[in-house]
């Protein structure tokens, strides 16, 4: 209920601020924006849709084959004995009419039932996978988005600080307490920060134009992203833990076994039908009317009616014999489902690499954002006192802008840590098939 009315809030904004406004946008209304408008989704959905239907009529396997007929035929006695003149209506048109029903039965209906089902239940699984992968790459591309827009904003205020030491030095010169070369050398700064900006500019405008074609939200409409990075939540995290307790839930690992199944019932199902006697029930009905272009024979004595009923039982004998061709086929099934064990197995192997891998990121990423977020308060200290410095004429213009590269770069450093954690942190969810990680997942 919660996605629906995001929805329908952010589609009513949408429709208000089609014509270049701006609109508020959340992680969680990216995520059910482009969850709405994904056609890879939405063909997911309609086969989805196919496999649901299929096995809700899957009773129609009990439903028998029913067929009706009807004619007319026409006869002429060419040849007989004794003489033809003898015999009364040589030449006649015989009206008819049938019904008939159908129905073969054996030990592999009901196994093809079950397949109807498993076949769904694996649709829903590759459907879920599917939400789930597109609900983490929106999400990484939202925070990549804020990432970028403030490292523009820090970019920005790089090339303010060089600004107004240019216009300081400008005075400074002006006033006889700086050489031309020290004023030149803070016009050149200034200068040299802005192509870095235009480049990161571009690759903003470009990184933001994609997304809204996932979101499908045209290009007009601006965005304006809600949340940040500021504030990040950091975890306690147990490897060990995670994978003994979540590697069986991985979305790959239900597909598989899921695979595994299907490929069992399939293999049985080719053995219940080849190799176990098929019962047949059938019925006919059929009328003709001899003549039936003479009205006088509609009657019920020159009618002729006749029924049948049937009850047949037939073995198949071929499938024993070693070598046959369904013999080969069980034989083939018996490889393939050995094969998908042997891939289980890898999938685990490799769950417990990834996992450990990004539980090891992650806590890189958790003392690293630690120590980065120190050298910001450090580096912005250092920078107020070489700036104080400088306007006492006690610093050099480039003692200045050594600690305003430093104070950008650490800031900058912070920035890209919280987005890595960020990221690896989505890729950590979807790893253990956790809807939300912060639910299984103690705060530090």
């Amino acid at each position: 209920m919660k996605k629906i009315f995001i929805l329908l809030t952010l589609l009513i904004s949408l429709v208000l601020n089609i014509h270049g406004e701006t609109i508020n946008l959340t992680a969680d209304a990216a995520v059910a924006l482009a969850l709405e408008n994904n056609l890879s989704l939405q063909s997911e959905s309609l086969s989805l849709s196919i496999k649901e239907r299929t096995k809700e009529t899957a009773w129609n396997a009990f439903v028998p084959e029913i067929s009706a007929g009807g004619g007319m035929n026409y006869s002429q006695l060419l040849l007989s004995d004794p003489d033809p003149l003898y015999v009364q209506n040589d030449k006649t048109w015989t009206v008819s009419g049938s019904l008939s029903a159908n129905l073969r039965l054996n030990a592999g209906v009901g196994t093809g039932i079950k397949q109807y089902q498993i076949d769904y239940e694996a649709g829903l699984l590759s459907y879920e996978d599917a939400r789930k992968k597109i609900n983490r790459d929106v999400r990484n591309k939202y925070f990549n988005i804020i990432t970028m827009d403030a490292n523009l904003k820090l970019k920005q205020m790089d090339i303010t600080l060089a600004q107004k030491r240019y216009e300081q030095a400008r005075e400074n010169y002006k006033n006889g307490l700086i050489s031309e070369l020290d004023m030149l050398k803070a016009q050149v700064t200034v200068e040299n920060t802005k192509p870095e900006y235009n480049s990161l500019l571009t690759s903003y405008r470009s990184a933001l134009m994609n997304f809204k074609l996932v979101l499908g939200i045209p290009g007009t409409v601006e965005l304006a992203m809600t949340e940040g990075l500021d504030m990040i939540t950091l975890y306690r995290l147990d490897a060990d833990a995670l994978i003994d307790r979540y590697s069986a839930k991985r979305m790959d690992v239900l597909q598989i076994n899921k695979s595994i199944e299907s490929l069992k019932n399939k293999r049985k199902l080719q053995s219940q039908s080849e190799r176990t006697p098929w019962l047949t029930l059938s019925s006919s009905w059929g009328t003709r009317v001899p003549d039936g272009l003479n009205g006088d024979n509609w009657k019920q004595e020159v009618w002729q009616d006749s029924a049948t009923i049937g009850l047949n039982l037939s073995i198949p004998l071929d499938g024993y014999i070693p070598g046959s061709s369904t013999d080969v086929t069980l034989e083939n099934l018996d490889k393939e489902i050995q094969k998908l064990v042997l891939q289980r197995q890898q999938i685990y192997d490799f769950a417990e690499i990834e996992i450990r891998s990004l539980v090891m990121t992650l806590q890189n990423s958790i003392d690293t954002i630690d120590t980065y977020t120190l050298n910001v308060d450090l580096a912005k200290k250092s920078f107020d006192l070489t700036t104080e410095a400088y306007n006492l004429g006690t610093r050099e213009l480039l003692d200045v802008e050594t600690a305003q590269s430093e104070l950008m770069s650490a800031s900058q450093n912070v920035l890209r840590e919280k987005y890595n954690y960020k990221t690896k942190l989505l890729d950590l969810e979807y790893a253990i098939n956790s809807d939300d990680i912060s639910e299984i997942l103690e705060e530090k």
